[in-house]
């Protein structure tokens, strides 16, 4: 786990995190102040896939899966309102 530029997730990645932690999973890294995907983002990594609803979480967490072996990560969540990004597991092989 990476403590380099270690800041707090917003509130709705929070509750995020702090569910899948509650239910086994793990922090891999951050949350760190990346400055990606936009100006000001902090990025989190979780160690294994999302164990959590996505249709349970707030209206401003953007939920998709990523397939690009380029990032490494399957689940993504997008908080629209604090560009923060919180992501799950590893990329899920064809």
């Amino acid at each position: 786990m990476t403590k380099k530029n270690a800041v707090a997730l917003c509130p709705e990645l929070a509750a995020i995190l702090g569910n899948e932690i509650a239910q086994g999973n793990r922090l891999k890294d951050g949350p760190n102040q990346a400055d990606w995907p936009e100006p000001g983002s902090v990025f989190a990594a979780l160690e294994f896939d999302l164990r959590s609803e996505p249709s349970s979480f707030p209206e401003s967490v953007r939920h998709s899966i990523c397939r690009d072996l380029h990032y490494g990560w399957h689940d993504e969540c997008y908080c629209t309102i604090h560009r923060h990004l919180l992501v799950a597991g590893e990329t899920h092989h064809p």
